[in-house]
């Protein structure tokens, strides 16, 4: 059989015949590969000229990337003829069948403009430490793509959360704008200890850990105002409870160094006979007369 004969006998199938669709189809995937890699190659060039940042980034190149592989396929789609009346006769058809896939498209579209709206007003952005206090979750950024935001947890679990769900959400930013952070350390000791040498032992701790960083200004230090403070916070049925606050540079840090003061504060406790309370009851037994 020659290739006249292939041609016409393929006319049926293809819309200009199977050579016709092959040389469309080596045009449609080139095409497809060069805009991808091109566009790849701007957004990175953008972000590293920081006129946009890596969350934009990647959710630009996923709506690119989406709508260049939607339409190379209805392009192939088109070519072949059975394909095509069979997508000519849907779009034709009622209003009902648009009506059905519209409704059921309605989640993934709105994931899709929450995840326009994240990108755009950048409430968050990947590597960002986040707490969702609603849905009792922390972690960091990991991902944002078109239908989910994947929240990697200190555990190395990753949480899927559609964008719709995330964009309704409160969230609490930890690196929105600086990542250094305020830990409170809160240490309870029994009435008889004495308050002073106990606040006295939690700062001089803390002036040890190299993890703790000084934020005063340079008035704060000419006023000799002091880098830590210690403050009794409340007197319960069996303990006073002192707290102190600690800046680090970041969360991971601060949590190291909470860890570590609470390990040392108890030693030096212990040292000086400052007593750590915990609840007990007295008991009175009266005899029967």
């Amino acid at each position: 059989m020659s290739i006249n004969e292939i041609q016409e006998a393929t006319m049926g199938i293809f819309q200009h015949g199977i050579i016709g669709f092959l040389i469309t189809l080596v045009v449609i995937v080139l095409s497809l590969g060069i805009t991808l890699k091109v566009t790849k190659k701007a957004i990175k060039n953008m972000t590293k000229k920081n006129r946009i940042d890596e969350t934009s980034a990647r959710f630009s190149y996923r709506i690119i990337s989406a709508i260049v592989y939607t339409l190379a396929i209805f392009g192939i789609i088109m070519q072949v003829n059975p394909l095509r009346q069979i997508s000519v006769t849907l779009l034709a058809s009622s209003g009902v069948a648009v009506l059905v896939l519209g409704f059921a498209a309605q989640e993934a579209f709105s994931n899709i403009i929450a995840g326009f709206f994240i990108s755009f007003f950048r409430p968050f952005s990947v590597g960002e430490l986040i707490i969702l206090p609603g849905q009792n979750i922390s972690g960091r950024i990991e991902d944002i793509n078109l239908r989910h935001t994947v929240v990697r947890t200190f555990e190395n679990n990753r949480i899927i959360i559609p964008n719709s769900t995330i964009n309704k959400s409160i969230i609490e930013n930890r690196d929105i704008t600086e990542k250094k952070m305020c830990s409170f350390l809160l240490m309870s000791i029994s009435y008889d200890s004495n308050v002073d040498r106990a606040k006295e032992i939690m700062m001089e701790e803390a002036l040890k850990h190299p993890n703790l960083i000084d934020i005063r200004t340079t008035e704060d230090i000419m006023n000799n105002v002091p880098q830590l403070s210690v403050t009794l916070v409340s007197i319960g049925n069996f303990s006073v409870d002192l707290r102190m606050g600690v800046w680090s540079a970041d969360s991971a840090s601060g949590w190291v160094m909470l860890s570590d003061l609470r390990d040392s504060i108890k030693k030096r406790f212990d040292q000086e006979g400052i007593e750590i309370p915990y609840p007990y009851q007295n008991v009175i037994m009266k005899k029967e007369a």
